[in-house]
C-alpha cells in the first residue's frame, strides 16, 4: 500500500486551528502527504488527482448536509470524512451528513491513532479504485491519453482521431506522465531523477535526463513542443489547445 499512500493527498478542511496541527502532526508521522483548505468546492487541480477530504460541518465551511454533497460533486475525492465537535451536533444531523455523501464521519477530539487507523482502512478498500486514477493520465485538453498500467500511450490526430505511440520506452513514459499530469507546472530533472532511478539517482547524471527528454520530443512529434525547458530548473508540459 506504500505506492498508493505516495500518490495520496490529505485535504483537511477547518476552521479549528488546534484539530488541523494534531492532525497534521500525525499525517506527518506516517509520511502523508497533506494542505488545509479554508474555502468551499475548489476543484480539483491536476497536481492532487488522487486526494481524500476531511471536512468540519456545521460550520461556515460546510453548514448543512447540501453543502457537503457540493463539495464532493466538485472535488471528486476518493473519498470524503466528515468531522465535528461532539456537542455541536446530533445523531439525526450525523445521518444526514452520511446520507448526502460522507464516507464516515467522527469527532473532532477522535485520538490520533484511531483516526490514521481509520483512513489506512479506508485506502485499503479504495485501493483497486486509486490504482486506476494513477494509471491513467491526460492531458487537459485531452489530446494526449496515458495508460501506465498497459504501457499505452494516445495522440490525438488532425482529423480527431487518436493515434497510439507504441515506440516509447519505460522511462519516456514515466517522464511523459509526470510531466502531463502536472501540466503548466515545472518538474525538476532531481524528482524524475527520483522517479525513475530512485535510491540510484545519485550515481545518475541529469544530463540523462535530457537525453530522454530530446527522444521523448521527437516521438512526440508536434505535440513534442508542448515540452518546454525551464533553464536551470527542469521541464514543462505547456498544454493548450492542440497543435
Amino acid at each position: 500500500m506504500l505506492w498508493v499512500m505516495n500518490d495520496l493527498l490529505f485535504c483537511i478542511k477547518t476552521t479549528d486551528r488546534t484539530v488541523l496541527a494534531r492532525w497534521q502532526n500525525a499525517f506527518e508521522k506516517e509520511g502523508w502527504k497533506h494542505n488545509a483548505c479554508d474555502c468551499l468546492g475548489i476543484p480539483c487541480t491536476r497536481a492532487c488527482r488522487v486526494r481524500l477530504d476531511l471536512v468540519e460541518v456545521t460550520t461556515s465551511l460546510c453548514k448543512t448536509p447540501e453543502d457537503l454533497q457540493t463539495i464532493i460533486r466538485t472535488r471528486k475525492s476518493v473519498a470524503t470524512l466528515a468531522f465535528a465537535p461532539q456537542q455541536s451536533i446530533s445523531n439525526s444531523q450525523i445521518a444526514k451528513f452520511l446520507e448526502f455523501g460522507a464516507d464516515d464521519f467522527v469527532f473532532n477530539n477522535l485520538d490520533e491513532r484511531i483516526l490514521v487507523a481509520k483512513l489506512k482502512a479506508h485506502i485499503r478498500r479504495l485501493t483497486p479504485h486509486i490504482s486506476a486514477t494513477i494509471d491513467r493520465v491526460a492531458s487537459g485538453c485531452g489530446d494526449i491519453e496515458i495508460d501506465r498500467s498497459r504501457r499505452a500511450v494516445k495522440i490525438k490526430a488532425s482529423a480527431g482521431k487518436y493515434t497510439e505511440l507504441s515506440n516509447l520506452t519505460q522511462k519516456e513514459l514515466d517522464i511523459l506522465s509526470m510531466l502531463v499530469g502536472n501540466e503548466q507546472r515545472i518538474v525538476s530533472r532531481e524528482s524524475m531523477l527520483e522517479k525513475l532511478w530512485g535510491s540510484n539517482a545519485t550515481e545518475v547524471y541529469s544530463e540523462c535526463i535530457d537525453k530522454h527528454v530530446e527522444s521523448l520530443r521527437r516521438k512526440l512529434g508536434l505535440y513534442g513542443k508542448k515540452i518546454r525547458t525551464v533553464y536551470g530548473s527542469g521541464y514543462m508540459f505547456t498544454g493548450g489547445k492542440n497543435p
